[in-house]
């Protein structure tokens, strides 16, 4: 709520949109408070914008539930799409010499526990500062946009929110040049060495986990393997260092 010159108080019981806001300045401008009123409208505004809704807290509860809580400790959230990426991002982090765990970071792989969306309302609402990347596919475009329409400007959503540029996670490692390095999963766990790009890209993604989690003892093992790959993930991993 914003009082208004101590006579009255005006209520939000959703995100105030810019156009409502900028018909509440027109309307308060005609009154002889007008310089005063235009401030806290602004402030209700703003303030507004950390609203969640009642059924995406009742989600949260579920997924928080499922995740022991324990982002809400934490310092900071990076918010990716799904378990592969949960995987990578750590041995990324430890190949780089910034553990997440140790550093206070929570990964939150939203597509199993929720909405990647409703996570970002929830750290603005919180002050929990976060960051998020997701795969540079439709879904992925699909959400900086969703994020972008609860409140967000534009420019704090570039800075906030990467994808991809080759499209998903899988399409990205192989435009990476790890190819033959994910062959060699493959073969390891499969015994077959001699698949085009197409049909390597289609046995990873049908086994997320099982190769995110070989790829990542391979990026733990060998630090300069995890420099050649995602940079996206190398970004926000960097700036996470610094995200207060």
């Amino acid at each position: 709520p914003a009082t208004l010159g101590g006579t009255a108080t005006l209520t939000s019981r959703c995100s105030a949109k810019e156009d409502t806001y900028r018909a509440l300045c027109i309307c308060c401008g005609k009154d002889e408070r007008g310089a005063e009123l235009t401030p806290l409208l602004r402030c209700l505004r703003d303030r507004s914008a950390r609203y969640v809704a009642d059924d995406e807290l009742r989600d949260l509860e579920t997924y928080a539930l499922r995740m022991r809580g324990e982002i809400f400790f934490a310092e900071r959230w990076l918010i990716v799409e799904g378990q592969a990426d949960f995987l990578i991002v750590h041995a990324m982090a430890s190949a780089m010499d910034y553990n997440l765990d140790e550093h206070g970071v929570s990964v939150i792989d939203a597509q199993n526990n929720g909405n990647p969306v409703t996570f970002a309302v929830l750290a603005r609402a919180l002050d929990i500062p976060w960051l998020a990347v997701f795969d540079g596919d439709e879904a992925g475009q699909r959400y900086r946009k969703r994020i972008a329409r609860r409140g967000f400007a534009d420019h704090e959503v570039d800075w906030r929110c990467r994808t991809h540029p080759d499209g998903d996670l899988e399409a990205q490692l192989v435009a990476d040049g790890l190819g033959a390095e994910l062959r060699t999963i493959v073969a390891t766990l499969t015994g077959d060495a001699n698949l085009d790009n197409q049909a390597l890209l289609k046995w990873l993604r049908e086994n997320k986990t099982v190769y995110a989690a070989a790829l990542a003892a391979r990026f733990r093992d060998d630090p300069t393997l995890a420099q050649r790959a995602l940079k996206a993930f190398r970004t926000a991993i960097a700036q996470l260092r610094r995200l207060t």
